[in-house]
């Protein structure tokens, strides 16, 4: 049976029953956690630019709000969501490929209709089925090295949505298509995705440093020699 989704502190990731009490229209109160003692979710009352800056300085607490906090305040409907935002990671990564790939197989061909879907199509299945493959060593790294007695559909939409929305630094290929860039910009993209993941993996599983980084780098190897004999055999 899966656990009704519930808020957590931002600071020690205990549930709570709410991060703020409103005792009239405009006038609320934040709550404080019964454990750590600190504003359950001090971004509450923050901009959306805050929490963003705190996102992108990796703060664990940023982290925390967006995941499990942020749908329930907002009614969100996190599985539509994430689908979506599975779509444009897999389009950016796409385009990445295309981008690395002038002058090699990894290229969209535009002479007609029929060879711009073909490889179009070869070069989104080919980023597909090395995101999955990336994704499921997370899940099975994850797994082995939390020592979990089985497998839940639960965990593996929760790695998901971790990988996935704290995949925004790939935003930054959407400059790469614009202005020329330096091969050096794709490798900065890559590790500060990889950075990114590590901290949302550590946050959705309750975990610690070292074993969310060792599962992030776990799927990155595996998309790395993936990718590597994909390009030798396609």
């Amino acid at each position: 049976m899966n656990k009704k989704p519930c808020m957590m502190c931002v600071h020690c990731a205990t549930p709570v029953d709410a991060v703020y009490v409103e005792y009239s229209p405009g006038n609320i109160r934040l709550s404080v956690c019964a454990k750590c003692e600190h504003t359950a979710d001090e971004y509450v009352e923050c901009e959306m630019m805050i929490v963003l800056i705190d996102l992108v300085l990796q703060k664990s607490k940023a982290y925390r709000h967006i995941f499990f906090n942020y749908p329930l305040l907002h009614k969100l409907s996190m599985r539509e969501f994430v689908w979506k935002a599975s779509l444009l990671v897999l389009l950016l990564d796409s385009c990445k490929l295309c981008l690395r790939g002038v002058g090699t197989a990894d290229v969209v061909r535009w002479e007609s209709f029929l060879s711009f879907i073909f490889t179009a199509g070869k070069v989104v299945a080919k980023v597909a089925l090395v995101d999955n493959l990336s994704l499921l060593t997370v899940l099975v790294v994850s797994h082995i090295l939390l020592k979990r007695v089985a497998y839940s559909k639960t965990v593996w939409t929760d790695i998901r949505k971790a990988l996935v929305l704290s995949s925004y630094f790939k935003l930054f290929v959407f400059a790469m298509m614009v202005w020329e860039f330096s091969p050096l910009m794709a490798f900065i993209i890559d590790m500060l995705v990889l950075s990114s993941n590590t901290v949302a993996i550590k946050v959705m599983l309750n975990t610690s440093m070292p074993i969310a980084a060792t599962a992030t780098a776990a799927g990155a190897l595996v998309r790395i020699i993936m990718g590597a004999l994909l390009k030798l055999l396609i």
